[in-house]
């Protein structure tokens, strides 16, 4: 690996609603031409939402197939943990969200309302405090939701829930239009493959936390940065620093911020 990796800028707040909703409406656009860009897609809408909606500490998107959940999309490692004891349990905000078509809210996981006792404690020990999921509909189809989850009680308001209805929409039009053309078991066996690949880009990730001390969504963050600059796809970007531990290159290539 011969390109340095590039820190991203600082982000800067919008404090205008309308230039808010201007550049999260940017970032969750774009066409889909086939089933291999939808997991880049996805993977592009949980981090925006991440970034834009205050309260939020990780996002995942479920996808259901046959009405067996796959996780299409995370943050970090904990968000698909998360979403796997929920699939594991058969219980949780984002199956109900995903097969009632209703939106699931969870202020404060401490005060129980007798909804997912399992999960919520499991959800309980591991941090989290709100939770939010929003179904996945385009039409009359229903493929799954966007789960929110937040270390603080009551995270979530009106104006977050507004944004995470605008990204579940985008998400279910994108998951409904790739799968009209090649249906949805390939889609199951294609975010499978993607969720394999993502094992080398969470090995990337380990590298840069280690070598510059930053947070994995920080790391995260570099890597697609630098994927953006060098038109790279971030899994391809992964594999070379990865790559470069094994040839003793990647230091120096981080070492410039």
């Amino acid at each position: 690996m011969t390109d340095t990796l590039t820190p991203p800028p600082p982000e800067e707040e919008d404090t205008d609603a309308g230039a808010l909703l201007e550049r999260y409406n940017h970032e969750l656009g774009g066409v889909l031409e086939s089933m291999e860009q939808l997991s880049d897609y996805l993977e592009r809408v949980v981090h925006a939402v991440r970034r834009h909606v205050d309260g939020c500490d990780e996002v995942g998107v479920t996808v259901l197939s046959s009405d067996r959940p796959h996780t299409a999309a995370y943050t970090t490692v904990q968000t698909l943990e998360i979403d796997a004891a929920q699939y594991a349990l058969d219980e949780g905000p984002c199956l109900d969200a995903a097969r009632t078509r209703r939106e699931q809210i969870v202020p404060d996981l401490c005060t129980d309302d007798g909804r997912w006792p399992t999960f919520a404690e499991i959800s309980r020990q591991d941090g989290m405090r709100s939770l939010f999921a929003v179904p996945l509909v385009s039409g009359d189809e229903c493929v799954g939701a966007i789960n929110l989850y937040a270390w603080a009680t009551n995270a979530f308001d009106d104006f977050d829930a507004a944004l995470v209805r605008i990204a579940a929409a985008r998400a279910a039009d994108a998951v409904v239009a790739v799968t009209a053309l090649d249906g949805m078991r390939r889609l199951a066996g294609q975010l499978e493959q993607a969720m394999a690949s993502r094992a080398v880009i969470e090995q990337a990730k380990g590298v840069i936390m280690a070598l510059r001390g930053i947070p994995e969504h920080d790391a995260f963050q570099v890597l697609r940065k630098t994927s953006q600059d060098r038109n790279v796809k971030v899994r391809v970007l992964a594999e070379e620093v990865v790559r470069g531990v094994r040839t003793g290159s990647v230091e120096t290539d981080l070492s410039g911020r």
